[in-house]
């Protein structure tokens, strides 16, 4: 488990570990306030992971995630993000490369997904609509729309992809490779373009 990971919790940075073995990555990862089902995770790489005072994060057996020179493209690192009172669930089996996950409500992810590389998954705008709320940086970032973000079982999600919030993708759906997804993906399709739309059934 070749790897570097900085921890924080409740905004301040508890742990980097490098090199660890899996045992002690598990035990780390469960001081952060992770909760973990199983064995055989793995992080190659370097990752930053934030988890927010009352949030809850739940990593399934055999994730896997590839940052820097281990992912294919030429990023540098992961993020995972969990701010205030949110969810964040992650199935078995399932993997990322150089992706920056970033939950401030709900984000669940099922069983065997995988996720290309530079992915951007968020369930937040980040910012308000309006013009005159955001030059108050703080009532900004507490007026930002926020809805949950769903991907089933088995979907592939391609390269430099954008999910936004308030996005189910179904189940064994393939998301090409550059897509921005603001609307719901039927299950076992193929949809890709920016907004991304259904190109055909995988059935």
């Amino acid at each position: 488990m070749v790897g570097s990971i900085l921890f924080r919790y409740k905004d301040v940075a508890i742990r980097k570990l490098q090199d660890l073995s899996e045992r002690r990555m598990l035990s780390s990862l469960a001081e952060a306030g992770v909760d973990i089902d199983g064995k055989g995770i793995s992080f190659k790489g370097k990752c930053y992971l934030y988890i927010s005072h009352g949030s809850r994060v739940f990593i399934g057996d055999g994730f896997i995630c590839n940052s820097g020179r281990f992912a294919i493209d030429n990023g540098g690192h992961s993020v995972i993000s969990v701010g205030d009172g949110a969810t964040l669930s992650i199935g078995a089996h399932s993997g990322m490369s150089n992706t920056s996950i970033q939950c401030r409500e709900e984000i669940v992810i099922g069983d065997y997904v995988n996720i290309g590389a530079g992915c951007l998954i968020m369930d937040s705008d980040f910012h308000s609509k309006d013009w005159m709320v955001r030059r108050d940086r703080v009532l900004d970032r507490q007026s930002a729309d926020k809805a949950s973000v769903h991907i089933g079982n088995d979907v592939f999600v391609g390269a430099r992809s954008i999910i936004c919030k308030g996005v189910t993708i179904g189940e064994r759906a393939i998301i090409a490779a550059g897509s921005v997804v603001v609307n719901d993906i039927p299950a076992d399709c193929l949809a890709g373009g920016n907004p991304a739309r259904v190109i055909r059934s995988l059935r």
